[in-house]
């Protein structure tokens, strides 16, 4: 008995029924029901992560600068920032 067997043994009591799909309104794929823009909203929350992440990444060029952190530190900032750049930039592509 293969596994198709097996659940129509299990679950012969159950009927389907199938109707079909009655056209719903359209509705915009970038708002909540709330009306709140997601790509706006995220966007937003992006930009703020990024002049924060730059105000830290400004703090530790001084510090790379008085070797208090490594060159790769350093680099995870840059790497950070361009990640967030570049979700900016997949955010504007997509609304537009």
């Amino acid at each position: 008995m293969d596994n198709v067997d097996k659940f129509l043994a299990l679950f012969s009591e159950f009927e389907m029924v199938v109707t079909p799909l009655q056209k719903a309104q359209k509705v915009n794929k970038h708002t909540y029901s709330a009306g709140v823009n997601i790509p706006g909203k995220a966007k937003f929350d992006l930009e703020k992560e990024l002049k924060r992440l730059t105000q830290e990444y400004k703090k530790a060029q001084k510090s790379f600068k008085h070797n208090k952190i490594s060159k790769q530190d350093l680099f995870d900032f840059e790497w950070r920032i361009f990640e967030l750049q570049e979700e900016i930039r997949r955010i504007d592509e997509d609304v537009i």
